[in-house]
């Protein structure tokens, strides 16, 4: 039948074009309009109509068809349709969707446009439940969807749900006192849930902008500069995979923004929820709290049931100056995605701004305020946003996107480095690397590496770390245990003797046009090392640039004053080598441009947005650098929270798993953990532990033994007092430097955005599904063993998996359970691996296998 109505409608169409044509001159006839279930018939068959791709379709086909999908006649009535699968969703009932709306009110004297919904209710605070135990609001109102019953909803042959609200928008008295005002741009928004053929659950949020006519129908918006479209849920999706929120059900920024807005606040903390505030301040929750004796805070709400949400630990993974991640107007589906350039606002500035007394922000807006509001009791906080959008105008020298421009990223694109050839001689164990570091917005001109700010020539040459290319450095990554299994390329050497084996950048010779040869010497072999196989030359480091003053309106930017030196992003490269035998290059697991889809530049900044907390400094923005260093062997002395007395592996992909994986993990991934015990994932000891190692601080130049190893540390303690005691214990033996850090709790500060275990968003070619990893992860050197083939190690896919699987149930499966000889976890050496059968994880766990690792992590 469907088939049928497809065939008609076309015949339909063609006739309908042959009639618009005319002949002869004379004028065709307008063909009829198709009926509305013709054209619902046909436009369910069409691909991109699935609901699950395109929402609007729900809408646009019926209004195409003649059939309104508003009317407001009191109360509003709903039409859409649903289409999956190539055909219309029917079966559905009320329990499957709930429905808010709301208006656009312009913002007046500078304020922002704000979506007002119709629909409230009010929340009444909890005795007991807010800031220090007492709510700040008895009651508050907060914005929601219809009340709904089965009664509201029909199904329509020709093949759309029809919906009746519950509330009537033309009556104040059951809006809050929100008036209806037809010809303001509206917005209709579901919250749909159904299954596919495939039996798959399908959420998402159709929505729909309109204004209504003078006879109650509705008219859709096509003007972009008609509605607020701020930011589009797949700049969220990046990071977050599909963002779900509330039970999973509110999928899309443009639902969201239906209840969070000023007509909802949290009445236990007396926040207001409007969506740019709460997600800014969510997003700079580390930031904030860092500050908070500077006019930060510790921003928390209680959201469902009164559960408290603090979000001091969430850092926004880069940049917070990035606002493009989530704002631009270059994306069509966000035509207001500029608004933050050129409608600065308290709203939305002072989410990541610190702004409370004592802070920045209110020492240098108090002056303003008195000024411009002629009241010499004016606080800053009295400003309103036309004063914001006045001062922080487009073409100013403090206007948003001025102030917000990034030093370190943007200039990125000026330095790019480029190996042009790697060659080794085997009989003077020398790999020679002939490269040129360019500027790719200049023709890629290349630079002279020699900057003024060196010292000495020739021999003396002396390019110290503040100069402009003196961080600009070659390694040269290797295999070289002896008795290493050489069948897949494992870089080990790093760890064991080979950390000399690179060279700067600018003590290379110059051929007189820039590009440069330089050698990098691979250690002697040993009774213990060797070198064999592929190697791989990597460029690390950053440039050093004056920093260019942030708050000017001219190009190019002046140097600040004071003086102050910027790291600055460097495109980095590598190039591979084989020492032996034929070239065979180190699999590809990760990109770097997954990675940055989240970090923006790789190990540049931190959730505080703190140099202090970049990984080194910035100068490794890329994995093929990071394995470099945290190779099989890089063991740290932070100790494991699992009650074992191990060592935590910083392998790379251990610690990669590790730290992102927290949300997975029963005990806690840290750095600089010392007690042996087993913690909880908020970093208390659930029974009595130990130091695991002497306790030393230096006093006097001296390295002194303040804690000895095996003291006991009763239960409760916490990784701060663990801290303190070793503090404690320093200062009463004339110890008199800074306190002893805590341990850093990636429990606490880390969570993995996606909602799923979707291993691709980092992963390239399906790499996750086999670990093809040959070195076991070193957890422990006995004193005294220098030869890495007898440190104790986790076997190679155990390392992998128990970076995430961490619970003693999983530990009994790898390693017990299943009866894998060579699956070990710290109880064997290096050596014993090679001596022990494959680890049997495949048989079970390969693609294609009953229990694939594509199939239990959920994955397609």
């Amino acid at each position: 039948m469907k088939r049928s109505l497809i065939r008609w409608s076309a015949a339909c169409v063609m006739l309908a074009a042959m009639a618009g044509c005319g002949g002869g001159g004379g004028g065709g006839t307008a063909a009829p309009a198709l009926p509305a279930n013709q054209v619902i018939a046909t436009a369910s068959a069409i691909a991109s109509n699935d609901t699950a791709i395109n929402t609007s379709a729900s809408f646009t086909v019926l209004q195409n068809a003649g059939v309104p999908v508003v009317t407001v006649n009191s109360p509003p009535v709903v039409n859409f349709t649903v289409f999956s699968d190539g055909a219309v969703k029917t079966g559905l009932t009320i329990a499957d969707m709930s429905f808010a709306i709301a208006k656009l009110v312009p913002g007046i004297n500078g304020e922002p446009d704000q979506w007002v919904n119709y629909i409230y209710r009010k929340e009444t605070a909890t005795a007991g439940v807010g800031p220090g135990g007492t709510p700040v609001l008895a009651t508050a109102m907060q914005a929601t969807t219809d009340a709904k019953q089965a009664s509201q909803l029909a199904y329509n042959p020709d093949g759309y749900y029809t919906y009746t609200f519950k509330t009537d928008v033309k009556d104040p008295a059951q809006t809050n006192g929100v008036v209806f005002e037809p010809s303001r741009t509206h917005r209709v928004a579901i919250q749909l849930s159904y299954k596919n053929a495939a039996g798959e659950t399908v959420r998402v949020n159709p929505y729909i902008d309109f204004t209504i006519d003078a006879n109650g129908k509705s008219v859709l918006v096509t003007d972009p500069a008609k509605t607020r479209k701020m930011t589009d849920v797949s700049s969220c999706n990046s990071c977050h995979e599909k963002l779900a929120l509330h039970g999973g059900g509110r999928v899309d920024t443009q639902y969201c923004v239906m209840c969070h807005n000023p007509g909802t606040t949290d009445a236990n903390s007396g926040n207001v929820l409007t969506l740019s505030t709460m997600v800014h301040k969510i997003h700079a929750g580390k930031l904030l709290h860092s500050k908070i004796a500077e006019g930060g805070e510790d921003y928390t709400i209680w959201g469902y049931r009164d559960t408290k949400h603090s979000y001091a630990e969430v850092g926004f993974p880069q940049d917070l100056r990035n606002c493009t991640v989530c704002h631009s107007a270059a994306n069509p589906q966000t035509p207001q995605g500029d608004n933050w350039k050129t409608e600065a606002s308290k709203g939305a500035c002072l989410t990541c701004h610190a702004s409370g007394l004592g802070s920045t922000w209110e020492v240098s807006h108090k002056p303003i305020a008195v000024s411009f509001l002629n009241n010499t009791n004016a606080q800053a906080k009295d400003l309103k946003d036309g004063f914001c959008a006045g001062c922080h105008a487009p073409g100013t020298n403090i206007s948003p996107e001025r102030v917000h421009w990034n030093q370190n990223e943007e200039n990125a694109t000026k330095y790019k480095m480029n190996i042009e050839n790697v060659s080794y001689d085997a009989a003077t164990r020398a790999v020679t690397v002939k490269y040129f570091l360019s500027d790719p917005t200049s023709n890629n001109a290349a630079y002279n590496l020699v900057s003024a700010d060196c010292t000495g020539a020739g021999a003396t040459l002396a390019c110290s770390s503040n100069t402009k290319f003196g961080n600009l450095r070659f390694y040269l990554a290797y295999q070289n245990m002896v008795g290493q299994n050489t069948g897949v390329t494992e870089f080990t050497a790093f760890n064991n003797g080979g950390s000399s084996a690179s060279a700067f950048a600018y003590k290379g010779a110059n051929d007189g046009s820039n590009h440069y040869t330089v050698t990098i010497t691979v250690p002697a072999d040993s009774a213990t090392s060797f070198a064999a196989g592929t190697a791989r030359v990597v460029g690390i480091g950053q440039i050093k640039e004056p920093k260019l003053e942030v708050k000017s309106a001219v190009d190019p930017r002046p140097v600040a004053v004071p003086a102050e030196l910027v790291n600055v992003v460097v495109q980095h490269t590598f190039r591979d080598v084989a020492l032996s035998g034929t070239l065979q290059p180190r699999r590809e697991i990760v990109s770097n441009e997954k990675c940055n889809v989240c970090h923006g530049a790789l190990g540049t900044t931190s959730g505080a947005n703190t140099l202090a907390n970049a990984f080194h400094g910035g100068a490794r923005n890329t994995v093929e650098a990071c394995v470099v260093c945290h190779d099989p062997n890089r063991v740290s002395s932070t100790v494991m929270t699992n009650g074992l007395a191990l060592n935590e592996s910083y392998q790379f992909k251990r610690m990669i798993h590790g730290i992102h994986g927290n949300s997975r993990r029963t005990y806690p991934f840290t750095w600089g953990n010392r007690a042996q015990g087993a913690f909880s994932k908020e970093g208390v000891l659930t029974a009595d532990g130990s130091f695991l190692a002497d306790q030393k601080v230096t006093i006097g130049g001296v390295s002194t033994t303040v804690v000895t190893a095996g003291t006991v540390i009763p239960a409760g303690n916490t990784f701060q007092t663990i801290a303190d005691i070793v503090t404690a214990a320093a200062s009463s033996v004339g110890y008199t430097g800074a306190a002893i850090a805590p341990a850093e709790n990636y429990a606490a500060e880390v969570a993995y955005p996606g909602v799923g275990l979707n291993c691709n968003a980092c992963h390239v070619n399906n790499s996750y599904k086999v670990d093809r990893g040959t070195v076991g992860a070193v957890v422990s050197k006995p004193a005294g063993v220098t030869d890495p083939m007898k440190w104790l190690v986790i076997s190679p896919k155990v390392a992998t998996c128990t970076a995430c699987h961490d619970s003693a149930k999983a530990m009994e499966h790898v390693t017990l359970n299943i009866g894998d000889p060579g699956a070990v976890f710290g109880t064997r050496t290096q050596a014993d691996l090679n001596g022990l059968p494959t680890e049997t994880c495949n048989d079970c766990h390969a693609p294609g296998a009953r229990q694939a690792v594509d199939l239990v992590h959920g994955q397609k």
